[in-house]
């Protein structure tokens, strides 16, 4: 079983989906227009990115994946490695930077396209989730 920590980032990004969830299905003048709303689903988007790029740190970590420093090259490690299938791939790659902007501040968040993502990727996202999850698991059972 991965470290006492990474389970429970996971058990906490399992409970940030389905807060995402939720937010998804308000509609998008209501979104638009609540702030507090869209701080909830920054935030708790950012929670379920972390523990993608914290799985696939100590996925990339067990398995000896040579890799830089990035969370960039994390994801290209586990990629790299096959864990990922292709589907999600382009999703996967997107995570660091989707992280990036929302830890950072790089820009200023474009709430259409975060509520757009809500709206498509939240299924990609947890797929994601889960198959680092089982190859964590798989590891160190």
């Amino acid at each position: 079983m991965p470290t006492p920590g990474l389970e429970a980032r996971l058990a906490r990004a399992r409970r940030s989906l389905s807060r995402l969830r939720r937010i998804a299905e308000t509609p998008w003048e209501r979104y638009a227009a609540d702030e507090d709303l869209q701080a909830l689903a920054e935030r708790h988007l950012h929670i379920v990115l972390e523990a993608i790029l914290d799985l696939a740190a100590f996925i990339a970590a067990r398995r000896g994946a040579a890799r830089g420093p990035t969370y960039r090259d994390v994801v290209e490690a586990v990629i790299a490695l096959g864990v990922v299938p292709t589907e999600l791939r382009p999703l996967a790659r997107a995570v660091p930077g989707m992280r990036n902007i929302l830890v950072h501040g790089y820009a200023d968040i474009r709430h259409d396209l975060l509520y757009e993502a809500l709206r498509g990727d939240l299924e990609g996202l947890e797929r994601l989730l889960l198959t680092l999850a089982e190859e964590a698991e798989r590891l160190d059972p």
